[in-house]
C-alpha cells in the first residue's frame, strides 16, 4: 500500500470515528411534583355564608341563599344537604318566620325527595316538632285553664263583695229605723 492509500485510510478512519463520538448525556432537570391546588366546593362558601347570615339574624338571606345553591346544583349531593339546611332553618324557633306547620311542611317535603341523604335527622326534627306542638298545646290548655279559674275566682269575690255592700246597707237603714240611741 502506498503511503497516500495509508493517509486515506487514516484520515476515513478518523473522520469516521469523529463522526461516532458518543452523544453526551441528557441533562436531567429534577421538576419539582405541582401539588394540585384544592378547589374549594361551592357548598363549603355557601354554608359559611349561610351560617354568617344566621349567626346575624338574618334568616332571610340565609334562605335566599340555600334556594339559589339549591337551584344552581340541583341533582348534586350538596344541593340535596341544602334542602336540608333550608327545611332545618324553617324550623328553628330563633326564626322570626318560624311556624311549626311550615317547618313540618318543608321538612316532609325534604324527607319524601329522592335522594334526600339527611332522611333520618329530618325524621328525629319531625319528631321534635311534634313534642314541641304538643308541649304547645298542653301549655296553652293550661293557660286557658288558669285564666278560667281566676275568672271564675274574680267573679266570686265580685259577687261576695255586692253580697257584703247589699247587707251593710241593710245594716245602715235598720240602724237609721232604730232611730238614735236613747240616753
Amino acid at each position: 500500500m502506498t503511503v497516500l492509500a495509508v493517509r486515506f485510510v487514516l484520515a476515513a478512519a478518523l473522520l469516521a470515528s469523529g463522526c461516532r463520538r458518543p452523544a453526551p448525556a441528557p441533562q436531567v432537570i429534577e421538576v419539582p411534583a405541582l401539588t394540585p391546588v384544592p378547589v374549594e366546593p361551592p357548598w363549603v362558601r355557601a354554608r359559611e355564608a349561610v351560617q354568617a347570615a344566621v349567626d346575624s339574624g338574618r334568616f332571610t338571606v340565609a334562605d335566599s341563599i340555600l334556594a339559589a345553591f339549591v337551584q344552581a346544583e340541583a341533582g348534586s349531593d350538596d344541593a340535596s344537604e341544602a334542602a336540608f339546611w333550608r327545611a332545618l332553618l324553617r324550623a328553628d324557633p330563633k326564626n322570626p318566620a318560624f311556624a311549626p306547620a311550615s317547618a313540618r311542611a318543608a321538612l316532609e317535603e325534604y324527607a319524601s325527595a329522592e335522594g334526600a341523604r339527611r332522611r333520618i335527622d329530618a325524621s328525629v326534627v319531625l319528631r321534635l316538632l311534634s313534642v314541641s306542638d304538643s308541649l304547645r298545646a298542653a301549655q296553652a290548655s293550661q293557660r286557658a285553664a288558669t285564666e278560667l279559674r281566676d275568672r271564675s275566682r274574680d267573679e266570686e269575690l265580685q259577687k261576695l263583695k255586692e253580697e257584703l255592700a247589699r247587707t251593710q246597707a241593710e245594716l245602715d237603714r235598720i240602724k237609721r229605723r232604730l232611730g238614735p240611741p236613747k240616753p
